[in-house]
């Protein structure tokens, strides 16, 4: 039994047959038939049930497939430990939650590096960040503090062997499109937005407040669209009289056809690198600390 027969396993089962999966794994049917062949022989079982419809887990092969889940992410873990120097030296990832400045930052290291061959950026849930940065998928994490999630968050980190930099304080914005009826005012309450329904970013788990990256507390909105994509949210708030908020950290947002509109008592809110603890950051770990100090300087003038 061998790595590489785990893989072929759960291929087989995400594609549904044989030769989708052979198609993914770019190698011939007969190559993966015959090496989930050997393997069944080998342990014993027979993994998956062949029908002129593809291939479906025996009860046998559902339990092969969870643990073999569970060393791939071992095995994973370890890869992206372990990098070696040169694989290093051409590859980088940031995590973040979902500000359109990462693509800006990271745009001028993609310029300026064009000898490295595999950048990532990896948007996603609160949770998924801070996982990939303490599995060594990125090197560094973009997310905010508060009052309200720093408790609860700071805990994360320190079971994740994270620290995080401060890198500045932005106040609490309103998304809405430009024809919204609110997009006149200079400045919100958060009883302005009562009437109108709310579009927020997913997270894993709503019991936990300090998860979420909508910034308004604990106000609950009579009705609530839930998105993963900034995409979609801009989409949104183009086509109905919905909100969302942000750190308000965007330039020329007009571009995007949306206006950003101060939010009036609400606290500051600290924007924050997080990363692994004494970690030794990459040159260009380096440089996008840099860049986000600038882009966040060029924001104040």
């Amino acid at each position: 039994m061998n790595i590489q027969q785990m893989r072929y396993v759960i291929a087989i089962a995400n594609n549904g047959s044989f030769r989708e999966a052979a198609k993914k794994l770019y190698i011939s049917q007969p190559s993966l038939s015959h090496a989930i062949k050997e393997l069944e022989n080998e342990i014993g079982l027979s993994l998956f049930e062949r029908t002129n419809h593809g291939a479906k887990l025996t009860a046998d092969g559902k339990d092969f497939l969870q643990y073999s889940q569970q060393v791939l992410a071992q095995v994973s873990l370890l890869e992206n430990r372990f990098l070696s120097k040169e694989q290093r030296e051409h590859h980088f990832s940031i995590a973040s939650q979902h500000y359109d400045f990462v693509a800006e930052v990271m745009s001028r290291l993609i310029k300026e590096f064009p000898e490295y061959t595999n950048f990532r950026i990896f948007e996603n849930t609160t949770m998924n960040v801070i996982k990939d940065v303490e599995n060594f998928r990125s090197e560094i994490g973009v997310m905010y503090f508060n009052n309200r999630n720093r408790r609860g968050l700071l805990r994360l980190l320190e079971g994740g062997d994270l620290t995080y930099q401060v890198m500045g304080e932005f106040q609490t914005h309103i998304f809405l499109s430009e024809t919204h009826p609110l997009s006149k005012k200079r400045t919100l309450k958060v009883q302005d937005l009562e009437p109108y329904p709310q579009v927020r970013f997913t997270q894993e788990d709503n019991h936990y407040t300090f998860f979420s990256e909508d910034i308004l507390g604990f106000f609950d909105a009579e009705q609530v669209i839930h998105t993963t994509d900034r995409a979609t949210l801009v989409g949104i708030l183009h086509e109905t009289d919905a909100y969302g908020s942000g750190s308000g950290l965007v330039k020329n947002p007009e571009r995007q056809g949306i206006k950003l509109i101060p939010l009036e008592n609400e606290e500051n809110n600290q924007l924050v690198l997080i990363y692994k603890n004494q970690a030794n950051f990459s040159v260009l770990g380096k440089k996008f600390i840099t860049y986000m100090e600038e882009y966040l300087d060029s924001m104040k003038k």
